[in-house]
C-alpha cells in the first residue's frame, strides 16, 4: 500500500486480523500494543449503540458484601487459657481489645515475657538445652500470637505496630520460638492463615512509618534467611512460588480493597463455650486435663478447621447468631485514624510489598507461568505478575484526582465491586493520599529497572495511560520529586506510550484487559456485523478528532493536552525542576501526537503553552524565569531543526519560510518582554541564552541565523528608551561570544560600531543645544549604559576616547548636575587606560574647583549645604562603592575651605539632616575630597567641641538631674554631632594625631567610660556614647602600627589620668568622686590604671590636705551623744576652702579632702585587698567618717569638709533629707570597711603598741595593724584635737573587742601618762576603756584619785583644771545599768562639795561648759547620794532650774546642757518613786521645773535645720511630759502642741481640751457656744499625702514622717470624741462636715495607704487586730506601722463619724471601688465594730441611763447581731428590735417593733425614726439610740408632752425636751424642730395653728 493511503478495512477489522495473525505465528493469544476491547456478546437486536444505551438503563441487583466470618479466640478454642499462666492470659486477652492503649500495655507486658525468655536462654551454657519455663510458655502462646498478628501488624496506632514488630523480632531471634514458627508455616498453617500472617508481615516491613518499617523488615529478613547477620544454624523458611503468589494476591487485594481487607482482618470474635476435655483412656487420644490443639491432626472432639482457617464448632453445638458489622458502619473516632487515612496507609504498605516481591523474588514466580527470559521475543520476565499489574484500578494509585480518567466510562454505570475487588469503578486509589502515589511511582521505577527486561504488552498497555494521564496533573511537590526519574525512563524506553494512550482514548478506554492464556473466539456473522457497526462509529469519530499531516494520522491525545496544561501552569509550580525536562519530553512525543509541521496547530499550541506562564505572571523569581526562557529557546530550535530536516524538497520551502517567520515573531516578543522588564531575568543571562540560540541556528542553516539576527538588530537600532540597558548588554555578550572570523562576529562588530556612533552623536547634540536636564539625561543614559557595559574595552578605540574626553571636559558641571552617573562612569572606566591618568586627575581637580566655586556663590550656609548635597551625593556614593579610581585620592585641596566652613556650620548649630548627610559622606570618603592640611583643620574642630563638652559633663559627673541648672546650657547636641562625624572620619581610615588629636581622645574617653552610668537610672543621657566608644577602641583596642600609635597612646593615657586627678581634688565642681571611682573600676578598654598611684593623691599629699583642716571644728552639741567631745564652741579663726554651691542638686558639697576620702572609700570598699595592703588609708577613711557623723547628726553647723556655710533648710526638707541619706550611706561604708580592716587583731598588739608609745620605741613593722594604731595615737597626742581623738576612739572601739583586763590596764597607764599633755586624747582613751573594754583593775582607783583631785581645785581654777578633771571623771563613769560602782558616797559628797564651792566662791558666774560638765556628773552621782540628805540636793535643783532657764531648743550651743539637765530630771523622777524624803523635796520644785520643760516643748522646731541633739532633747522633754499629771495640763495645750503630733503627748492634751469644751457646753445656757476643732490641728489634717496609688514599701523616712504626723493628728481628732457629750460630739461632727475634710483628705489618704483606691496592692489585715493600736510600739519610719495605723483610724472613723464615710461612698460611681471597700470593711472592720457595739450594750457605763431606767430590759443576740429593748408597762411589754447588717455601719440599721402597746402609730414611728436618725445621721452609737428610746417611753408614760413636730419627747438633735410653747394652741416644740420648721417654711408661724409664735 502506498504511503499515506488508508486501508479499505475498518479499524476494528484491521486490529482483529492483526491479533489472529500474531496468534497463528506464535501459538499464543494475540497481543497488540494497542489491544482492542471486545464488547460483550448480546442476544438482543439492534445496533451496538442502542444496546450500549440499553445497558446504561439496566438496573442490576448488587448483592451485599459478604460479611467476614467470625474467628474463634485460640485461648478458648484450644484451651490455652487453662494452661498458660493467668497473668499471661490476661495479657493475651488484652491483645484482643479494641482500645489502642490497652493493646499497647499488653504488648509491653508481652515483650517483658519475651525478654525474660531471652535472658533465661542466655543464662544457660548447655548446647543441648531444650527450654525453660518461660521459653515453653512463649512457645505454647504462639497460636494466640499468630492469631493476633494480622490485626496488630495493620493496626492504626503506630505505637502498636512498632511494639508488635519489635516483639516479632524478639520471637524470631529465640531458637525455640523460631523453630515453632517455621514448623507452623510448613506443616500446620492453612493457605488463608499463611496469606494473612505473612502478607501482614510483609506490609509491616514496608509501613509508611520508617521506624516501624525498619523493625518489621529486620524481623522478616532474619526469618526468611536474607539477613547477613543471621546465624547459620537457625532454621529459616523459603518463600515458595505458591506462597509468593498468595502474598502478591494479598497485597493486590490490599491495594484494591483496603476496607474489605481491614474488615476481614478484624471480624467479630465468635462466642466460645467452655472447651471439652477428653478423658484419658480408650475413648480419647489426648492426655488428661489437656485440650487438643488445632492442627491438621486435631482431636476427636476438638474444634475443627477448614482449609480457610475458620473454626467449626462440634456437631452437638449449634451456631449462635452473629452480627457482622459492615466496613462503613463504624464512624471515625475523633483523634483516631480515619477510614481514608487507613486505606492510604494500607495501600502504601501493599505497594511496597509488591515492589519487594518483584525486586527479590520475581524468578521464583515463574514455576507457575513458565520459563522467563529477558529476550523480547520470548516471555517477558514480568509476565508472571501481569495478571495483577495490568489492572487500571491498580494503577489508579498514580492519579491524584477523585476519578480515574483512564478507565472505561461504560463501567461507571456499575455500582458494585470490580470483580470482587471492592473498589468503586472509576475511583482513584491515590486520591488525597500522596504517600500512596509516592509508593506507586516507586513501584514504577522498580518495574523499569533494566534487569527485569521489557514490560509485557498488557502491562505497558495499562501503564502508558496511567503514567501519562497522572504525571502532568500531579499536585504534590513530594510526589513530583519522586516521579521525575521513572517518568523520563519510561518515556525514553517506551515512546510509543503516547500513541497507545491516544488510541485507547479513542475507544474511551473501553478495552478489556487480557492475559496470555486467553483465546480468541471465532466471530459469527452477527459478531462481524456488530464489529463493522462499531468500526463505522469509530471511523466517524476518527474523522472528527484526527487529522492528516503529511500522510501521517494525527491522534488527538488527552495526555498531550494535559501536558500542555502542565506547561501553561508553569510545570505545576516546579519550574526550576520541570523546565529543564521539557525538551526531553517534547523530543520523545511521536509525530502522530505532535506533528513536526509549522502549519499544524499542535506547534502553535505548544508554543502558546510555553508562553502562558509568562503572560499569567507565574514566574516568581529569576531562577524560574531563566529555566523557562531556556526551555522556550530550546524547544524553538528543536522545532525549527525538525522542520528543516524532516520535510522533502517540495515542502521544505514553505516550512522554512514559516520557520523564519516563527523565529522573528518569537524573538520580537522576547525582546519586548526583556525591555519592558516584564520578564524578570538577568539581562546578561538572557543575552547569553539568545547568543547560544543564534549559534545553534547558524549551525542549522545560515538563513535562519540571519533572520533571527536581523530581528534583534532591528530592535537594537531603534535605540528606544526602554532598551537603553538591554541593547549594550546584548551587544557586549554577542561581541564576546561570536568570533570575529565568523559571520556572526562580523555582523556583531558592525552593529556595535553603528550603535556606539549613534549614542555619542545623540549626547553631543543634546549638550550643544543646551536642552533641559531631562532631555540631557535621556540622551546621556545610553552612553552610561554603554560605558558601564563595555568598560575599559570601549576606551581602547582612539576615536571614541578622543570624542568622549572632549565631551566631559567641556560639559563637566552640566553633566554632574544632570547626570552624575555619566561622570562617575567616565572616571571609573577611562582611568584604567595608562595614558589617561594625568588627564583624569586634571579633570577631577577642575571638577572640584568648579564645585567649590559654585557652592560658595550662595549667600547662606543652609543654601550652600543644600547645593553641596545635590552635587556631592552621587560622588560620595561612587566613592563608597569603589567606583572612583584610587589615583584621585589626595589629588586636590580645592574643597578644604568649603569643607571646613561646612563642618563649623554642622557642628556649631542645628544644621539639620541635609548638612549632616553631606558632611558624613565627605568624611567617609575624605581621601577624594580633603587634603592632609584640611584633615588637620577638621581634627581641630572636632577636638574643641568634644573636649569642651566632656569637661563640662565631667564637672557634673554623677550628679542627679534634679536641681542642676548648668547642664541645660551644655552643647550636648554639638558634641554628639562632632562625635558622630569624628567616628565617620576614623572609620574611613584616618587617625587623628597631634595635640588636638590627643585632647580629642581624652574627651572621648571621658564621654565613653567615665560620664555615663550603666547601672543608675534617671541620669543625664550622654549622647554619642556608642560613637565615643568606637572612636576610643579604634586607637586602644584595634591593632595598628605599633610604632605609629604607641607614643600617641602614652600621651593620651597620661593626659587622661591628669584630668581625672584634678577632678578628684577640685572642690569648685559638682562631680561625685565615688561616681568616677566606680567608672574607673569598670575599666577603660586598652588602658591600665592604678587608681591609688595614677588617680588619687599620694599619702603625703593627703596628709597635708588633712593638716590644713581645723582639728577642733566639731560641733559641741555632739557632746550629748559622745561625752568625749568638749562643749566649748569652736572659735578658731579658719578660712574655709571654697566649695561649689550644689543648689538643689542631691549631692554633698565636699572639700578637696572630702573628695579624696570619698574616692578612697568607694575604691577600697570595692577592692578590699588594696585596703589591706595600704592600711594608712584607714586613718583618712575614719577621719572622713567623723565628719560624716557630724553631718548626719547636725546640719546647721559650719563643717570644713561639707561646705563651711550651708543652706539653712528645714530638717524635713526633701533635699536636706536626701543629702543626709547620702552621708549616711557613706558613713555605713566607712564603718563597714573599718570593721573589716580592724577585725583581725594581732595577738599581743596592745602590749607592743603601749610599750612603743610609753617608751618611744620604733621597733614595729611598718604597714601592719600595730604600726597603724601607733600612728593614730601619736597623731592624736601631737595635735590633741577633737577630730584625732574621735578617730582614736573609733580605732579603740574595734581593738577592745577581744581585749583583756590586763590590756585595759596598759591603756589606762597611757591615760595617766598623757592626761596633762594631751587631755583630749586621754579622755578619748579613758572613755573607750570604760565603754568597750573589760573593767580594768586600776580604774576604780583612778576614779577616786580624780574625785579627790576635784576637792583640791580652787574656784579660780574651776574653768580650767576643774573642768578637765570633771570631763575625765565623767569619761570614767560606768553605764547606769552596770554593776560597777562609780564612786563611794564620801567621794561623791566631796565632788558635790567641790562643785558647790566653785559656784559659791567663784568671782564670776560659772560658764555654761562647766555647768554642763557638773550636770553630767550629777546624773552619775545622784543615785549614789539618794539616801544622803543635805544641801547638795537643793544645789542640784538650782542647777536644773538655772539650766532650763538659759537653755532652749532654738540655741544649738545650749543643747548639751539642756539634754544633760533633762536626763538628770529623768533620773530624779525615777529616784523619787522609791524615796519618800527625796520626793517631798522634789515636789516643792517640780511644778516650776516642769513649767520650764513645757516651755521648751512648745517650741516649734519644724523650720529649724536638722539636729539629732535637738531631737534628742525634745524626745527627753516629751518623755518627761508623758507622765505629767493631768492637773498640770491646760486646755490650751493641744493648740500649742499640735506640731508634736509625731509624739504621743497630744493624747492627754486632747482629753483636757475635750473636757474644757464639755464644761463650756454644759454651762452654755444661751446656745452661743460652738465646739470646733483647733485651727492648728486642722492645718495638719488638710495635708495632701498623695497616697492614691498605694503605700510605697520603700517610702523615704521623710515621707513616712509626714504621713505619720497627719495620721496621728486624725487620732487626736477621734480622741476628742471620747468622753464628749452628745452636744460636743455633734459640734465636732458638724464642723468636720462643713469643712468636708473627711471626704477631701481623710478617706483618700487612708484608702490610698491601704491600697483600696487602685486595688493593686491591698493591705492584708488577716493577722492584725484593728480595734486597738499601741503607740509605744509605733515606728513612724516603718511602712507597716503606717498601714496598721491607717487601718486603726479607719476603724475609729467607722465608730465615730460613719455618716461622713457613707456620704463619701454615696458620691462615688465606681462600682468596683465600692464593692472593694464594702468587702474589705465587712471582712476586717464590721465584725469588730458590731462586737464593740454589742459589748457596750451588755456593759454600758455606770452613769448610763440604760442601767437606771426602770422597767427596761435589754437582750443581745450576738449570732443575729440584734438588740431588743423591752419596756414593761402594766405587765405589758413594748419591744423595739435593732439589727445590724454584716457590713455595718456602711448599710442602714433594721429597726422594727415587735410589740407595741398603748402607743399610737404616729408616736411609735417618730420614736423609731428618732432611733434611726441618732444612729444613722448623727453618728450615735446603738447605746445612744436605745437611751433615746428609753427616755421617750419613760417620759411619755410619766405625762411629758411630746414635740408636736417630731412626735418625740427627746430631741434627736440636742437631746432636749419640748420647751418652746405656742401661745395659741399651747403645744410645745423642740427648739431645734422649730428652727428647722422656720427655715423650711420661711415663716415664724405655728405648724399646727398657724399663729405667730415669735
Amino acid at each position: 500500500m502506498a504511503k499515506g493511503q488508508k486501508s479499505s478495512a475498518t479499524a476494528g477489522t484491521r486490529k482483529k486480523n492483526a491479533r489472529k495473525a500474531s496468534a497463528a505465528v506464535q501459538g499464543q493469544p494475540a497481543v497488540s500494543a494497542v489491544p482492542v476491547v471486545k464488547p460483550p456478546k448480546s442476544t438482543g437486536k439492534g445496533s451496538k449503540r442502542e444496546m450500549r444505551e440499553t445497558r446504561k438503563r439496566e438496573k442490576v441487583y448488587i448483592p451485599p458484601v459478604k460479611p467476614a466470618p467470625p474467628q474463634l479466640d485460640p485461648l478458648d478454642a484450644t484451651g490455652l487459657a487453662r494452661i498458660l499462666p493467668p497473668d499471661l492470659v490476661v495479657v493475651l486477652r488484652s491483645l484482643g481489645k479494641k482500645d489502642a492503649v490497652t493493646k499497647t500495655k499488653a504488648l509491653e507486658e508481652l515483650s517483658k515475657w519475651a525478654d525474660g525468655a531471652t535472658k533465661e536462654l542466655s543464662d544457660v551454657q548447655d548446647q543441648d538445652y531444650v527450654g525453660g519455663e518461660k521459653i515453653n510458655v512463649i512457645v505454647e502462646m504462639l497460636p494466640v500470637w499468630l492469631h493476633r498478628i494480622p490485626v496488630l501488624f495493620t493496626h492504626p496506632a503506630r505505637r502498636v505496630r512498632f511494639l508488635a514488630g519489635s516483639l516479632q523480632t524478639a520471637l524470631v531471634r529465640l531458637p525455640p520460638t523460631r523453630s515453632a514458627l517455621v514448623h507452623w508455616i510448613q506443616d500446620q498453617a492453612s493457605q488463608v492463615e499463611l496469606e494473612t500472617v505473612l502478607g501482614a508481615w510483609v506490609m509491616l516491613a514496608h509501613d509508611v512509618d520508617r521506624p516501624v518499617a525498619n523493625v518489621g523488615e529486620r524481623a522478616l529478613t532474619e526469618f526468611i534467611g536474607s539477613s547477613p547477620n543471621l546465624v547459620a544454624s537457625l532454621p529459616c523458611i523459603t518463600l515458595t512460588p505458591s506462597i509468593l503468589s498468595d502474598l502478591l494476591a494479598f497485597a493486590y487485594r490490599a491495594v484494591l480493597d483496603p476496607t474489605g481487607l481491614h474488615a476481614s482482618l478484624n471480624p467479630v470474635a465468635a462466642p466460645i463455650d467452655p472447651i471439652m476435655y477428653i478423658p484419658s483412656g480408650k475413648g480419647g487420644k489426648g492426655k488428661k486435663g489437656v485440650p487438643v490443639i488445632q492442627g491438621k491432626k486435631g482431636g476427636q472432639f476438638a474444634p475443627q478447621t477448614k482449609k480457610s482457617g475458620r473454626y467449626v464448632p462440634p456437631p452437638s453445638m449449634e451456631p449462635r447468631s452473629q452480627t457482622t458489622p459492615t466496613p462503613d458502619s463504624a464512624a471515625d473516632v475523633p483523634g483516631e485514624e480515619s477510614e481514608a487515612d487507613r486505606s492510604g496507609r494500607l495501600r502504601a504498605s501493599a505497594l511496597g510489598a509488591v515492589r519487594w516481591i518483584i525486586d527479590n523474588y520475581l524468578l521464583n514466580l515463574f514455576p507457575l507461568s513458565g520459563t522467563p527470559t529477558t529476550d523480547a521475543t520470548s516471555i517477558p520476565l514480568l509476565q508472571s505478575v501481569s495478571p495483577h499489574l495490568s489492572s487500571s484500578d491498580f494503577w489508579s494509585c498514580l492519579h491524584p484526582g477523585p476519578t480515574c480518567p483512564f478507565t472505561s466510562p461504560e463501567d461507571s454505570t456499575r455500582t458494585g465491586d470490580n470483580g470482587g475487588s471492592g473498589v468503586q469503578v472509576g475511583a482513584c486509589c491515590g486520591y488525597s493520599q500522596p504517600q500512596v502515589r509516592r509508593a506507586a511511582w516507586t513501584l514504577v521505577a522498580s518495574l523499569l529497572d533494566g534487569k527485569k527486561g521489557p514490560l509485557p504488552p498488557d502491562i505497558l498497555h495499562i501503564m502508558s495511560s496511567a503514567i501519562l494521564r497522572s504525571a502532568w496533573v500531579e499536585t504534590d511537590t513530594g510526589v513530583r520529586a519522586v516521579l521525575i526519574k521513572p517518568l523520563l525512563i519510561f518515556l525514553k524506553e517506551y515512546p510509543e506510550a503516547w500513541t497507545i494512550d491516544a488510541e485507547r482514548a479513542l475507544n474511551s478506554y473501553g478495552d478489556v484487559e487480557h492475559t496470555q492464556g486467553d483465546e480468541m473466539d471465532e466471530e459469527d456473522p452477527e459478531d462481524e456485523s456488530e464489529s463493522e457497526a462499531e468500526d463505522d462509529i469509530n471511523a466517524d469519530h476518527t474523522d472528527e478528532t484526527d487529522s492528516m499531516v503529511e500522510g501521517h494520522l494525527t491522534l488527538s491525545s488527552p495526555a498531550f493536552r494535559e501536558f500542555l496544561s502542565f506547561l501553561e501552569t508553569g510545570c505545576a509550580g516546579s519550574m526550576a525542576e520541570g523546565y529543564p525536562l521539557v525538551l526531553v519530553i517534547v523530543a520523545g512525543i511521536p509525530r502522530r501526537v505532535l506533528p513536526r509541521s509549522l502549519t499544524s496547530p499542535h506547534i502553535s499550541q505548544l508554543l502558546d503553552a510555553l508562553w502562558a506562564p509568562f503572560y499569567a505572571r507565574l514566574l516568581p523569581d529569576r531562577r524560574a524565569a531563566a529555566a523557562w526562557l531556556r526551555a522556550l529557546l530550546e524547544c524553538m530550535v528543536f522545532i525549527v531543526k525538525q522542520v528543516c530536516e524532516d520535510y522533502e524538497q517540495e515542502d521544505v520551502a514553505t516550512e522554512r519560510r514559516e520557520a523564519r517567520l516563527l523565529l522573528v515573531n518569537q524573538l520580537d516578543t522576547l525582546w519586548d518582554a526583556l525591555s519592558t522588564r516584564a520578564l524578570r531575568i538577568d539581562t546578561a543571562e538572557a543575552s547569553g541564552m539568545v547568543a547560544t540560540t543564534l549559534d545553534r541556528l547558524n549551525k542549522i542553516e545560515e538563513d535562519l541565523f540571519n533572520a533571527a539576527f536581523d530581528a534583534i538588530a532591528e530592535k537594537i537600532s531603534k535605540n528606544e528608551e526602554q532598551s537603553f540597558n538591554l541593547a549594550p548588554t546584548f551587544l557586549y555578550v554577542f561581541n564576546n561570544t561570536f568570533a570575529s572570523s565568523t559571520l556572526a562576529g562580523y555582523r556583531t562588530r558592525g552593529l556595535v560600531d553603528k550603535y556606539v556612533s549613534s549614542v555619542i552623536q545623540g549626547t553631543e547634540a543634546a549638550l550643544q543645544e543646551e536642552k533641559g536636564a531631562e532631555e540631557v539625561v535621556t540622551k546621556v543614559e545610553p552612553l552610561i549604559h554603554l560605558m558601564d557595559t563595555f568598560g575599559p574595552q570601549l576606551f581602547e578605540n582612539d576615536e571614541f576616547a578622543s570624542r568622549i574626553n572632549m565631551l566631559f571636559s567641556v560639559h563637566s558641571i552640566i553633566l554632574l548636575q544632570s547626570s552624575p552617573a555619566s561622570v562617575i562612569s567616565y572616571l571609573k572606566h577611562s582611568s584604567t587606560i595608562s595614558n589617561s591618568l594625568d588627564r583624569n586627575q586634571l579633570f577631577w581637580t577642575n571638577l572640584l574647583t568648579s564645585l567649590a566655586s559654585h557652592v560658595s556663590s550662595f549667600s547662606t550656609s543652609a543654601e550652600q549645604m543644600t547645593s553641596a548635597k545635590a552635587f556631592f551625593l552621587p560622588l560620595l556614593a561612587a566613592a563608597k562603592t569603589g567606583s572612583l579610581p584610587d589615583h584621585l585620592r589626595g589629588a586636590s585641596d580645592a574643597m578644604d575651605t568649603l569643607i571646613a566652613k561646612s563642618l563649623d556650620y554642622s557642628v556649631g548649630s542645628n544644621s539639620g539632616a541635609v548638612a549632616d548627610d553631606t558632611i558624613n559622606g565627605v568624611l567617609s570618603a575624605h581621601p577624594y575630597f580633603i587634603s592632609p592640611k584640611g584633615l588637620a583643620i577638621v581634627t581641630d574642630t572636632f577636638s574643641q567641641s568634644i573636649t569642651n563638652y566632656a569637661e563640662s559633663m565631667l564637672n557634673i559627673a554623677g550628679v542627679p538631674p534634679f536641681g542642676v541648672t548648668t547642664a541645660a546650657d551644655l552643647p550636648a547636641a554639638s558634641a554628639a554631632r562632632a562625635l558622630s562625624l569624628a567616628r565617620r572620619l576614623i572609620d574611613a581610615g584616618y587617625q587623628m594625631v597631634g595635640e588636638k588629636g590627643v585632647e580629642l581622645y581624652v574627651g572621648v574617653a571621658l564621654l565613653a567610660f567615665i560620664i555615663p552610668s550603666p547601672d543608675e537610672e534617671d541620669r543625664w543621657s550622654v549622647e554619642g556614647v556608642e560613637n565615643a566608644k568606637a572612636i576610643w577602641e579604634s586607637l586602644f583596642v584595634k591593632k595598628h602600627d605599633r610604632e605609629r600609635t604607641e607614643e600617641l597612646r602614652q600621651v593620651v593615657s597620661a593626659l587622661l589620668k591628669e584630668r581625672l586627678r584634678k577632678n578628684i581634688l577640685d572642690s569648685e565642681i559638682l562631680s561625685r568622686p565615688d561616681y568616677i571611682m566606680r567608672a574607673l573600676l569598670r575599666g577603660i578598654p586598652g588602658l591600665k590604671i592604678d587608681i591609688l598611684m595614677d588617680i588619687l593623691p599620694s599619702r603625703s599629699d593627703v596628709d597635708a590636705i588633712l593638716e590644713d583642716l581645723p582639728g577642733s571644728a566639731i560641733s559641741p552639741s555632739l557632746a550629748l551623744i559622745d561625752v568625749t567631745i568638749p562643749t566649748t564652741p569652736f572659735s578658731e579663726g579658719t578660712s574655709y576652702h571654697p566649695i561649689a554651691n550644689p543648689g538643689d542638686a542631691l549631692i554633698l558639697p565636699l572639700h578637696p579632702y572630702g573628695r579624696v576620702a570619698s574616692a578612697l572609700l568607694t575604691y577600697l570598699s570595692l577592692v578590699r585587698t588594696k585596703a589591706l595592703a595600704h592600711l594608712w588609708t584607714l586613718r583618712h577613711i575614719m577621719t572622713f567618717g567623723v565628719y560624716l557623723t557630724e553631718y548626719v547628726h547636725i546640719e546647721d553647723e559650719r563643717s570644713p569638709v561639707f561646705g563651711g556655710t550651708l543652706d539653712s533648710r528645714p530638717g524635713g526638707d526633701t533635699i536636706s533629707l536626701a543629702r543626709r541619706e547620702i552621708a549616711r550611706d557613706l558613713l555605713e561604708k566607712a564603718q563597714a570597711l573599718a570593721a573589716y580592716l580592724l577585725g583581725r587583731v594581732e595577738e599581743g598588739i596592745h602590749t607592743r603598741v603601749v610599750e612603743v608609745l610609753l617608751k618611744s620605741k620604733t621597733g614595729i613593722e611598718e604597714g601592719g595593724l600595730a604600726s597603724f594604731v601607733v600612728e593614730v595615737v601619736r597623731k592624736s597626742i601631737e595635735g590633741d584635737t577633737v577630730r584625732d581623738a574621735l578617730v582614736l576612739r573609733k580605732v579603740l572601739q574595734h581593738l577592745f573587742v577581744h581585749a583583756t583586763r590586763e590590756d585595759a590596764d596598759l591603756w589606762l597607764a597611757l591615760v595617766r601618762r598623757f592626761e596633762r599633755a594631751a587631755p583630749q586624747t586621754a579622755i578619748a582613751i579613758l572613755a573607750s576603756i570604760t565603754e568597750y573594754a573589760p573593767e580594768p583593775l586600776k580604774l576604780d582607783r583612778y576614779r577616786n584619785e580624780l574625785a579627790a583631785t576635784l576637792l583640791g581645785v580652787k574656784p579660780e581654777d574651776a574653768e580650767t583644771t576643774g573642768l578637765k578633771y570633771l570631763r575625765l571623771l565623767s569619761a570614767s563613769a560606768p553605764d547606769s545599768n552596770s554593776e560597777v560602782v562609780f564612786l563611794p558616797q564620801h567621794r561623791a559628797v566631796n565632788v558635790m562639795r567641790a562643785c558647790q564651792t566653785w559656784i559659791a566662791e567663784g568671782d564670776e558666774d560659772a560658764s555654761e561648759e562647766l555647768e554642763s560638765a557638773m550636770t553630767l556628773i550629777f546624773r552619775h552621782i545622784a543615785p549614789i547620794l539618794e539616801n544622803v540628805p543635805g544641801s547638795h540636793w537643793e544645789f542640784i535643783w538650782d542647777v536644773i532650774e538655772n539650766n532650763l532657764e538659759i537653755c532652749s531648743l532654738q540655741e544649738s550651743d545650749t543643747l548639751v546642757t539642756l539634754g544633760r539637765t533633762l536626763q538628770l530630771v529623768t533620773t530624779i523622777e525615777e529616784l523619787v518613786t522609791t524615796n519618800k524624803p527625796l520626793r517631798e523635796g522634789w515636789e516643792r520644785r517640780r511644778k516650776a521645773i516642769f513649767g520650764l520643760i513645757k516651755k521648751t516643748i512648745i517650741v516649734d522646731t519644724r523650720e529649724m535645720p536638722y539636729s539629732d541633739p535637738r531631737a534628742f532633747c525634745r524626745e527627753l522633754a516629751m518623755s518627761t511630759v508623758v507622765n505629767k499629771p493631768s492637773s498640770m495640763i491646760e486646755e490650751t495645750a493641744l493648740v500649742a502642741m499640735c506640731h508634736l503630733l509625731a509624739d504621743s503627748s497630744p493624747d492627754s492634751a486632747a482629753s483636757k481640751f475635750t473636757e474644757h469644751l464639755v464644761i463650756e457646753a454644759g454651762v452654755d445656757t444661751e446656745g452661743t457656744f460652738k465646739s470646733e476643732l483647733p485651727e492648728e490641728l486642722l492645718t495638719v489634717l488638710r495635708q495632701d499625702l498623695r497616697t492614691g496609688e498605694g503605700s510605697d514599701e520603700d517610702m523615704p523616712d521623710s515621707r513616712n514622717l509626714e504621713v505619720s504626723s497627719c495620721l496621728l493628728a486624725w487620732m487626736v481628732v477621734f480622741d476628742l470624741f471620747i468622753g464628749a457629750s452628745l452636744k460636743v460630739r455633734s459640734g465636732y461632727f458638724n464642723h468636720l462636715r462643713s469643712l468636708d475634710i473627711v471626704s477631701q483628705h481623710f478617706i483618700p489618704n487612708i484608702f490610698g495607704i491601704l491600697g483600696l483606691l487602685d486595688g493593686k496592692n491591698v493591705f492584708k489585715l488577716d493577722l492584725w487586730s484593728v480595734d486597738e493600736f499601741f503607740l509605744d510600739a509605733y515606728e513612724p519610719a516603718d511602712s507597716l506601722s503606717l498601714r496598721l495605723l491607717a487601718a486603726h483610724l479607719y476603724h475609729r472613723a467607722l465608730l465615730t463619724v460613719p455618716a461622713l464615710i457613707r456620704s463619701w461612698m454615696g458620691d462615688r460611681t465606681d462600682k468596683q471601688l465600692l464593692m472593694r471597700i464594702r468587702n474589705y470593711t465587712s471582712a476586717h472592720f464590721s465584725p469588730e465594730i458590731i462586737k464593740a457595739e454589742l459589748m457596750l450594750i451588755r456593759q454600758p457605763p455606770e452613769s448610763s441611763e440604760l442601767l437606771t431606767t426602770e422597767n427596761l430590759s435589754i437582750k443581745v443576740s450576738s449570732a443575729l447581731n440584734e438588740v431588743t429593748a423591752s419596756y414593761m408597762v402594766d405587765e405589758q411589754a413594748l419591744e423595739l428590735a435593732i439589727r445590724m447588717p454584716n457590713d455595718w455601719p456602711l448599710h442602714r440599721l433594721e429597726v422594727h417593733d415587735t410589740k407595741r402597746v398603748g402607743i399610737s402609730d404616729e408616736k411609735w414611728k417618730a420614736w423609731v425614726v428618732g432611733v434611726e436618725q441618732i444612729v444613722w445621721q448623727h453618728n450615735g452609737r446603738i447605746v445612744d439610740g436605745l437611751m433615746l428610746f428609753a427616755k421617750n417611753v419613760t417620759l411619755h408614760f410619766s405625762g411629758q408632752v411630746e414635740c408636736a413636730i417630731c412626735y418625740s419627747v427627746i430631741s434627736v438633735m440636742d437631746s432636749s425636751l419640748p420647751q418652746k410653747p405656742c401661745r395659741t394652741c399651747k403645744n410645745r416644740f423642740h427648739a431645734s424642730c422649730l428652727y428647722k420648721w422656720f427655715k423650711s417654711s420661711h415663716s415664724s408661724s405655728c405648724p399646727l395653728c398657724r399663729s405667730n409664735i415669735i
